[in-house]
């Protein structure tokens, strides 16, 4: 299958912040779009995917993230969201998705690959709005996978995006 690169964002635009993802030719691909938003409970997104014209709601809790000492003396980071009532990285293994992380050689930030059932479907690295700078961050990612794969590495971007979970596996 063939791969096409994508740039996943956050949506400034609306007061619930969504994200969405772009083509190369910054065609709007896929989208996450906050519906309601309570204070208490899960909020109801939408996610859209433009190429297969198909919508599904999904409710998605509040993020939360420990930190903790690590086992070799650092900081260690446990972020997580419910989706469906269900953790993002456990829903995400159900679904038989992996995610490997690393420091990205290239640019100052991550590298994600996303495999089903151990197969890779997709690449992430962390990026900038304009994608030029070298200091990267969580919010912008390149995003690399088939149109096949794409509801499931634009669901992989959306963790990474939302949690402050760095390393993942």
């Amino acid at each position: 299958m063939e791969t096409r690169k994508y740039f996943f964002q956050p949506d400034k635009k609306m007061i619930k912040t969504g994200f969405f993802m772009t083509d190369e030719e910054q065609n709007v691909v896929y989208e996450a779009n906050v519906i309601k938003q309570p204070l208490i409970g899960a909020a109801q997104v939408s996610f859209v995917n433009h190429i297969a014209n198909k919508t599904e709601d999904h409710k998605v809790g509040h993020v939360v993230t420990v930190e903790e000492n690590g086992l070799i003396g650092g900081l260690s980071t446990s972020s997580y969201f419910k989706f469906d009532g269900k953790k993002i990285w456990d829903y995400l293994h159900e679904k038989d998705i992996r995610i490997d992380s690393s420091i990205s050689p290239d640019k100052l930030g991550m590298s994600y690959i996303i495999t089903l059932r151990g197969k890779e479907i997709a690449s992430i690295k962390t990026s900038t709005p304009k994608g030029k700078s070298i200091i990267t961050g969580r919010f912008w990612l390149d995003v690399e996978t088939s149109e096949y794969y794409i509801d499931l590495a634009f669901l992989a971007a959306y963790a990474i995006a939302k949690t402050e979970q760095t390393f993942i596996n």
